[in-house]
């Protein structure tokens, strides 16, 4: 059964969306919560925030490997956007445009992921802001008992709907909000959104989506509408809104500093820790330092001012923080994690577990915040996967039926050609094929998974094979040794019994 709820607005703002921790309310069933999300949506007040004005970024030896120099370029570029925002008490908001994408036609036909547009999402991700678009309706619980009427959608919902009591505002509310007013709102970037709930027998979904179909709409960074062929210009005018809510001057919060940091100089034996604190107005990310000679991670101090009040008066103390590592470590891994749809993942963060709730210092103990950030950051891009299938069906168990690679790249509006990762490298690696073999009927389907891992030189080819007999060997595709991965899916295969292997070229 699915039904169908039109939720409509009344006024026109912008809006932003603030992250934290998962509450017990944020669920799969009500589509709060989904696989790959960190963290949930926060109420106004309950947002969660760097209290340091620098943090530090740095690259394992897998991202240079893997990446090389561009990719390296493409990450500095994402944190030059957010370095070169003014203080927040400095920010005029109508400097930034409703929308910041673009399209490369190059990429498009290379199927190419910005690195540098997917490095900037992640970044706001852990800078506290949720999708903008996501969040403008979320369905706190539900009941499949409201069956709703039908509609007329040029009319208002209050004379075509009898709503129960418990439907609106009380179980469905916006978790969107204006940065100028911080009011509720159903706009994002100037387009107005509403909201579907879809009635499925084990789940919920809130589908959000423009009153206007032609509109430019999931245009802020923070709603990850990246497609092969996009990249974004700059920030957008509500990824800017949230960021100067979550480090304004005005937006005052009880905290405590970050274990790492201490008092020093006069302040050295007496500081204040916890206490009222503004939110810090600009954060800028650094390079964190390495040893020339073992390439490790050096100790970093950073010494700055801290402003708190007392008794409703500012007060300033001089601290210093200590950073062994990166609060940001750019990373490169296989991601697979032994289960078919973790094949092809493109990447993965660290989540919202080690961010500190506050909500009892703020007189509030049972809120899911205001809070504070708390690194390290592990942001780790998966390895490039081609992706072939095979569906079982007269016999096309010999037939490679699909063959398609989405990689990352770095690309602009330019007519330059796009760069392609991985990087060329010389010398050895280990090449990985995986053969996923998916046989019998739903849900009682038997998964096996097959690997293969040579170790040959770089720009190595080998061919695929398959046979029913060990005599007769059919080839299917060409793997080469290009520092990417290659999945096979055989689906329902028709064959009684099939063979195969990777013989080098």
């Amino acid at each position: 059964m699915t039904a169908a709820c039109l939720l409509l607005v009344v006024y026109k703002a912008r809006a932003f969306s603030l992250l934290g921790p998962p509450a017990p309310w944020m669920l799969s069933s009500n589509n709060v919560i989904n696989s790959g999300d960190i963290g949930g949506p926060m109420d106004i007040g309950s947002g969660y925030r760097w209290n340091v004005p620098v943090v530090t970024y740095g690259f394992d030896q897998s991202f240079l490997d893997y990446f090389g120099s561009n990719g390296v370029a493409a990450v500095e570029g994402a944190i030059k956007i957010i370095n070169d925002l003014p203080p927040a008490s400095q920010l005029n908001l109508a400097d930034y445009p409703d929308d910041t994408k673009f399209f490369n036609n190059q990429a498009l036909d290379l199927s190419l992921i910005d690195l540098k547009s997917q490095v900037l999402n992640l970044l706001l991700e852990q800078l506290g802001l949720a999708n903008s678009t996501r969040y403008t309706f979320v369905l706190k619980q539900w009941s499949d008992a409201f069956d709703p009427h039908t509609y007329n959608l040029n009319e208002p919902y209050t004379s075509q709907f009898d709503w129960p009591d418990w439907v609106y505002p009380d179980y469905m509310d916006p978790l969107n909000f204006d940065p100028v007013t911080l009011g509720a709102s159903y706009y994002v970037n100037g387009n107005l959104y509403t909201g579907l709930i879809h009635i499925l027998v084990n789940s919920n979904i809130m589908e959000i989506y423009p009153v206007d179909p032609i509109s430019d709409s999931f245009a802020a960074v923070t709603a990850r509408s990246l497609f092969t062929g996009g990249f974004y210009g700059g920030l957008s005018y509500d990824d800017v809104g949230g960021l100067a809510y979550l480090f304004s001057t005005n937006t005052i919060n009880y905290e405590q500093v970050l274990p790492d940091v201490s008092g020093v100089g006069a302040n050295a034996n007496s500081w204040v820790n916890g206490a009222w604190r503004p939110g810090i107005d600009k954060i800028s990310l650094v390079l964190h330092s390495t040893n020339p000679g073992s390439g490790k991670f050096m100790r970093m101090t950073n010494c700055y001012t801290d402003t708190y009040l007392t008794n409703g008066i500012m007060v300033q103390q001089q601290l210093q923080r200590v950073i062994v590592q990166p609060d940001f470590l750019f990373t490169v891994t296989d991601l697979f994690d032994g289960s078919i749809n973790s094949s092809g993942e493109q990447y993965a963060r660290t989540g919202t577990t080690n961010w500190i709730n506050n909500s009892l210092l703020n007189g509030n103990p049972s809120g899911e915040g205001p809070g504070i950030i708390a690194p390290p950051i592990k942001i780790s891009f998966g390895i490039s996967d081609r992706l072939t299938d095979t569906y079982g069906w007269q016999n096309n168990d010999e037939l490679v039926q699909d063959d398609r690679t989405i990689a990352f790249g770095s690309f602009d509006g330019t007519t330059n050609v796009p760069v392609v990762y991985p990087v060329a490298r010389a010398g050895t690696n280990q090449m990985i094929t995986r053969l996923w073999l998916t046989s019998g009927k739903v849900p009682a389907q038997i998964q096996q998974c097959f690997t293969w891992s040579p170790t040959t030189n770089y720009g190595g080819v080998f061919q695929f094979q398959t046979s029913t007999n060990f005599l007769s060997w059919v080839p299917l595709f060409l793997v080469t040794n290009d520092g990417t991965i290659t999945t096979y899916y055989v689906t329902q295969p028709t064959s009684a019994q099939r063979f195969y292997r990777m013989i080098p070229q």
